[in-house]
């Protein structure tokens, strides 16, 4: 039986897309494959940045204390299956390597795959599941083209990706991601809800632009005073949040696709994105998707038919998109109708068909 390792840049608690992305493909390979998840502590430093020892010292004793008490996986947001293996270690290295000689191993970001190039990982077993551009936290975009040049099996998650590592002479297959449509599901009649319901993710990412979201919204309240807002996420709420917006911390499922069902509208400002999950749950969920055009967004949100598209940092345009989907009704259950039939060809079932097909491909 072969046995895949995916190697994530840490430990985290709460949920990142790009992690509920490797722990979905980790649940769904373990009835054919062995699979583990490899977490390391130090990680190639790409930056080449100098860290105090006190940090280091910091970060390496909350470190050790999961190790000891077995805390690296995601139990309270994520069912991971109980026969995936946890493997803590220090570093990612060559006795490591050895160790698991006969595994195929597969980064999951940037960083990771700077720790498999280290160590002589190659394309005979090694995998690079490319998930976004990763020049962010002072890293270049050179450093990111560069990553897409190691001689790993690439796999991009968008087209928009296939394309960036097409720019550098390099190939990449295309499996998008999949869809929960058990966990999300549409329990709320799209055609009885009421229009001035709104949805949206809060995240501390500049790049998700929720502050864009939040303006274009404060235009839209000064038109429709009924306007109210469910809006979820991993912060505390924040403090200058408007009383007509009803916040929900760290939902749970149930809570979550009642977010999901009660809105007749799902708003999204982002200016990057690999492949994002909320408007896609939300078309799940059968909610109508107004949101930014960027690549992150295109494989699904398709301008007037599945969702009305508009140009990133354009405030007063997303405001004009919402009031239209509030005022038209027939435009509104068009666009969710068609958006929540459109994302069902997403499933998880068919990516890993396809991640299986690949990686025997080898």
């Amino acid at each position: 039986m072969k046995h895949i390792i995916f190697v994530l840049p840490g430990c985290e608690k709460g949920p990142i897309g790009g992690y509920k992305v490797v722990y979905e493909y980790a649940n769904r390979l373990i009835s054919d494959y062995k699979v583990s998840i490899l977490y390391p502590y130090f990680r190639f430093n790409i930056k080449k940045e100098k860290i105090s020892i006190l940090t280091r010292l910091r970060g390496l004793c909350t470190w050790s204390i999961k190790k000891i008490f077995g805390l690296f996986h995601p139990a309270s947001w994520f069912n991971l299956d109980s026969r995936i293996k946890k493997i803590p270690c220090l570093s990612i290295t060559k006795k490591l390597l050895r160790k698991y000689k006969d595994a195929i191993f597969v980064a999951t970001s940037l960083k990771t795959a700077y720790d498999l190039n280290k160590i002589g990982v190659t394309k005979k077993n090694g995998f690079y599941l490319i998930q976004d551009f990763e020049a962010w936290f002072g890293l270049s975009e050179q450093q990111v083209l560069d990553s897409y040049k190691f001689p790993l099996n690439k796999i991009a998650i968008a087209p928009w990706l296939v394309e960036k590592i097409n720019s550098v002479g390099e190939e990449a297959k295309l499996i998008p991601n999949g869809f929960d449509f058990d966990y999300f599901k549409l329990t709320n009649p799209i055609e009885t809800r009421k229009q001035y319901e709104i949805a949206m993710l809060n995240h501390d990412d500049e790049r998700k632009r929720c502050i864009d979201s939040f303006e274009a919204l404060k235009i839209v309240k000064e038109t429709i005073p009924e306007l109210h807002v469910n809006i979820f996420g991993m912060p505390d709420r924040p403090k200058d949040l408007p009383n007509w917006y009803t916040y929900y911390k760290k939902p749970n499922q149930e809570e979550h696709n009642k977010i999901y069902n009660t809105a007749a509208i799902f708003i999204a400002a982002s200016k990057a994105e690999g492949m994002a999950l909320p408007p896609a749950e939300a078309m799940q969920c059968g909610a109508a998707l107004c949101c930014t055009d960027i690549p992150g967004f295109s494989l699904y949100a398709k301008d007037n038919e599945t969702a009305l598209l508009s140009e990133v940092y354009d405030v007063k345009e997303l405001a004009s998109n919402i009031l239209k989907l509030i005022k038209d009704k027939e435009l509104r259950t068009r666009i969710a109708k068609t958006g929540n039939k459109f994302i069902q060809q997403f499933t998880w079932e068919k990516a890993v068909k396809c991640f299986k097909e690949y990686i025997e491909s080898i």
